[in-house]
């Protein structure tokens, strides 16, 4: 069970890398009309797209980070799969958010491709 928990751990960490270059394709040059998310609207509004991604997807990965390390540090069985649930939740919301944001990219440049010509 250690290795499943490592595993969707590790492949949280890694669509939240994906959610922040996703992002960046979407909202590059300075369009954050597109984003959705108004906390990170305001986020990126203070710091720039760039460092607010940085920012958002550090703070968000340390938070994943220190509850899995702490669910997991104690071994109980039901901290177990209470974290194993979360993990796999986590992953298919942050599967729909890249998979989402990639389409929305390929819409965007589908349309400025066809703007130019």
């Amino acid at each position: 069970m250690t290795i499943l928990l490592f595993a969707l751990w590790g492949s949280l960490v890694a669509l939240n890398i994906l959610d922040g270059h996703s992002t960046w394709k979407v909202l590059r040059p300075k369009h954050l009309n597109r984003e959705k998310n108004p906390l990170a609207r305001w986020i990126f509004s203070r710091l720039g797209v760039v460092w607010g991604i940085v920012v958002s997807e550090l703070l968000w990965i340390g938070f994943i980070t220190c509850v899995f390390f702490l669910l997991l540090r104690g071994s109980n069985p039901l901290a177990l799969k209470i974290l194993l649930g979360l993990l796999a939740l986590g992953n298919l919301i942050f599967l729909a958010l890249v998979i989402n944001n990639y389409l929305v990219w390929h819409k965007i440049r589908k349309r400025d491709s066809q703007d130019g010509d």
